[in-house]
């Protein structure tokens, strides 16, 4: 597919939205797969520290600040609330299930995105020969604030299109929570806004869920 070519449903027309910034942006398009993702790491070509992502087979540049700051940089708002998910780690790891924090998930063939957050399958050490894939997460967590365009428009129909059963946004625009579930192609139902005082139950599968507060997440 060019970026030309008419997009065939909601995956494709993200891509597309998505190749055409790319385009603009100063390092232009690098299609690439998840395998020479992988071997650009491992040859040092990549940075291994979660300042990249792969995207659309795009090598794509996090986005990590507020708007109107630099979006090289890391922002202090953006720093503190991926720390706030830390503490959710005690009530959420165990033998079944773990809480990893700016991790990659495989989504072959071309996309490689590193949540802030993700609740995924058994323990750390089941994934020694690779990241978790779709079918082993149970919820991805994003904190937004410059990048909130991006996580509801183009990461969306990536997490959707896998079948992450949930997807949540920290908005630190509007400082609110956004809940997206029941995904259906790329696409999921239309999401809960929480409000600071409200809760909300973070999927941990296998039926089980955490009452988790909007004020816990927000700075």
């Amino acid at each position: 597919m060019t970026i030309a070519d008419p997009p065939a449903g909601p995956l494709e027309e993200a891509r597309a939205s998505f190749l055409r910034s790319a385009a603009a942006r100063p390092w232009g398009l690098l299609p690439i797969s998840v395998g020479q993702y992988h071997r650009m790491i491992e040859e040092g070509i990549v940075p291994e520290d979660s300042t990249v992502e792969l995207l659309y087979g795009m090598l794509t540049l996090k986005d990590r600040s507020v708007i109107g700051e630099d979006p090289m940089g890391h922002s202090d708002l953006h720093r503190i609330a991926v720390g706030l998910l830390a503490p959710l780690a005690v009530r959420i790891n165990g033998a079944l299930r773990h809480l990893q924090v700016q991790l990659p998930i495989d989504v072959p063939p071309d996309q490689e995105p590193e949540p802030d957050g993700a609740v995924v399958r058994g323990t750390p050490r089941d994934y020694s020969a690779g990241a978790p894939g779709p079918g082993d997460v149970y919820a991805v967590i994003e904190v937004a604030h410059s990048s909130l365009k991006r996580d509801r428009e183009e990461k969306l129909p990536i997490y959707a299109w896998a079948g992450i059963p949930q997807y949540v946004i920290v908005n630190l625009v509007d400082r609110t929570v956004e809940v997206y579930s029941e995904p259906n192609r790329a696409r999921y139902a239309a999401p809960a806004v929480l409000s600071t005082g409200q809760t909300f139950r973070l999927n941990l599968g296998g039926g089980e869920g955490l009452e988790v507060g909007v004020d816990e997440l927000l700075p």
